[in-house]
């Protein structure tokens, strides 16, 4: 097998990966750097985030919107979303922000973001080598010795951008976090995140495709850990939407996690039991599936009157008692599901954990384990809520890996 050798080697073609490579190169143009990728193409990850338009930073990035043992605040202070523009900006990319302060390049598509990235790569003459899957690295002698299916390479310092087990389908495979516990890190406990979360509910799969604007809390058995308002979206299993999305980096945490979702948030109860009397009169002669008509989703509707009676449907709206209504009123404010962490990691858009904080320099990404190996993007033990702040992290991560060789 052929030997290759390089000053720098970065493994993982993603978003992190390839901002090192640019960064570094651009420090200092006499470096001979190779990327190795073990898909057949790089950034695949980058081309599905934001629904295919590449949500790629956020103006209002804080360290609150971040999860995990990595200490975040160097790199944001570093590299604010401003000047992660400016860096897209020097390579072509023209990029808009949104009131909400989601930030997109202005053509809002994500392959722009890509090709810009690779055009870059392609000028500064750094080699990209795909379908090469790294299988062992050595640190000998101060060099790293690399064993892949491509060829066996040597560097003196080495990036492992190798991202996580999100994701499958665009690469996410976890198997770069093998290779860095196998030079001495550790690896914390990994979890799917922002992602659906499975509930328990015997009515949940009559409401599969169905959307709803809520306030959705998430509880440790009764005491509150974190409230989110947004779309919820019904699966026939489960809870999703960015708001459900943003409350999955904290239940590890939790022990007896429970999700509230309250229909009509800037209602109180006294207010929406006056209302279901007022509906009651109004619809008294209308079957029953027929009460919430105007108000909420129809089937939601039905799901709620199915949660507090066993009255048939057909039955007409004045057979609804006081103390129905003032369980579905109850029930519109604080309509709980009982949760089960999630396993499934192919329908996560990150990875929750990864290699500890503790073991990283989080001003220059240097692992403390092993000099001259630095280790950004999504295989560290860091992660953000929806919104443009994992890529936010991930390319602002790699500029400052690239800057700090």
């Amino acid at each position: 097998m052929n030997n290759f050798d390089y000053d720098l080697i970065v493994v993982g073609a993603g978003a992190s990966g390839l901002a090192a490579a640019i960064s570094a190169k651009r420090k200092n143009r006499d470096l001979k750097i190779a990327v190795l990728e073990a898909q057949s193409r790089a950034g695949k990850k980058i081309l599905v985030t934001g629904n295919g338009r590449c949500n790629l930073t956020n103006t209002n990035v804080a360290e609150k919107y971040y999860h995990g043992s990595f200490d975040v605040s160097n790199t944001l202070k570093k590299y604010s979303a401003e000047k992660l523009m400016d860096f897209f900006s020097t390579l072509g990319l023209v990029c808009s922000a949104e009131e909400n302060g989601l930030v997109y390049p202005f053509c809002r598509q994500a392959s722009a973001v890509l090709d810009v990235l690779l055009m870059e790569i392609k000028r500064l003459k750094i080699q990209i080598i795909c379908d090469c899957k790294v299988e062992l690295i050595r640190k000998k002698s101060g060099f790293f010795n690399i064993k892949t299916t491509g060829g066996n390479f040597t560097s003196k310092k080495l990036i492992l951008s190798c991202g996580g087990k999100a994701a499958p389908t665009s690469g996410g495979t976890g198997l770069g976090l093998d290779l860095l516990k196998n030079l001495g890190h550790k690896i914390t406990d990994l979890y799917p995140a922002l992602c659906p979360i499975q509930v328990k509910s015997e009515h949940i799969k009559s409401l599969k495709g169905i959307r709803a604007k809520a306030e959705v809390t998430l509880y440790d058995k009764n005491k509150a850990v974190k409230s989110e308002v947004g779309e919820v979206q019904f699966t026939d299993s489960a809870l999703s939407g960015i708001c459900i999305f943003n409350l999955t980096p904290l239940l590890p945490k939790v022990k007896n996690p429970v999700i509230s979702v309250n229909l009509a948030r800037n209602y109180s109860y006294i207010e929406i039991f006056n209302l279901l009397n007022e509906r009651k009169k109004l619809f008294s002669n209308e079957p029953i599936e027929e009460f919430f008509t105007g108000f909420v989703n129809k089937k939601i509707g039905a799901a709620l009157i199915k949660s507090i009676t066993n009255k048939p449907l057909s039955e007409s709206c004045k057979k609804l008692s006081e103390r129905e209504l003032k369980a579905l009123a109850a029930l519109i404010l604080d309509w709980k599901f009982e949760c089960r962490q999630p396993k499934d990691f192919s329908k996560a858009q990150v990875m929750l954990g990864g290699v500890s904080g503790t073991e990283v320099d989080s001003n220059t990404f240097e692992s403390r384990i092993v000099k001259n190996l630095f280790i950004c993007g999504e295989a560290l033990d860091v992660c953000g809520d929806c919104g443009g702040f994992n890529l936010h992290f991930a390319f602002a991560g790699g500029i400052i890996v690239g800057e700090n060789l």
